[in-house]
């Protein structure tokens, strides 16, 4: 399946759960959710990481919102509860649901496919291939900027440069750091810049390229039969 129409499924799920009004559709997509997270249950471990913020986040958020609507609102204690979980309930199937995807799937795959359906279409639009190589170069190149940060940080602290335990220390010494760390990679990339320039990257537009990920009528069929079924569901839910 294409990268896109997965992320179209994720998104369009996600949207579902959002706009349920009842525990009908409610209950649906927390059962769906709960099978697709089995289905792909051998990225489970990475899933409990990345949602174990939301534990304290999510109960913190309801509590607020039960405070705010108990006393600006007239309406009694048991709805406003109701109110609440109902709220708490869809935004927590809505987040696994999103981290699940995130968990399963590359961003190279992402733009691999639209720089495929850009290739496809042929337009000699020299403004969106550029767009498209910066995407690709900043979803590239983001985690050596973020690994050579931490070599920094751990090199700092080895030398006891950055041991402080006040926050504001700590925060007025990266604040210092970033200018450097920024002028360092600026330059690496105006050398990247050059090089790609002299291999006469670019000069044909649209570029090519490899793997080719091809949209296929399977995924647009995929996309109308789940987009119908979504507005199924929420129309006899409305009954």
């Amino acid at each position: 399946m294409n990268p896109l129409t997965v992320l179209y499924l994720y998104l369009l799920f996600s949207i579902s759960t959002l706009l349920s009004i009842n525990l009908f559709t409610l209950g649906l997509h927390f059962l769906l959710a709960i099978i697709l997270i089995i289905y792909k249950k051998q990225y489970l471990e990475n899933f409990i990481k990345l949602n174990q913020v939301y534990l304290i986040y999510l109960p913190l958020t309801g509590f607020l919102f039960f405070c705010i609507s108990f006393f600006i609102t007239s309406k009694p204690i048991l709805e406003v509860i109701l109110e609440v979980a109902f709220a708490t309930f869809r935004i927590l199937i809505t987040i696994n649901i999103m981290s699940l995807y995130i968990v399963q799937t590359k961003s190279d795959d992402i733009i691999i496919a639209i720089r495929s359906i850009w290739y496809r279409l042929k337009l000699n639009w020299r403004l969106i291939d550029q767009f498209l190589l910066f995407l690709e170069m900043t979803i590239r190149f983001f985690p050596s900027f973020q690994n050579q940060w931490m070599n920094l940080e751990r090199s700092q602290k080895a030398l006891s440069i950055s041991n402080n335990k006040r926050k504001i220390k700590n925060i007025k010494h990266i604040a210092n750091d970033i200018p450097g760390f920024i002028i360092l990679n600026l330059e690496k990339t105006e050398t990247i810049t050059d090089v790609m320039t002299m291999r006469g990257y670019g000069e044909n537009i649209p570029r090519s390229i490899f793997p080719f990920i091809k949209y296929s009528i399977l995924d647009f069929g995929i996309a109308i039969i789940s987009l119908i079924i979504i507005f199924g569901v929420h129309g006899i839910a409305k009954i």
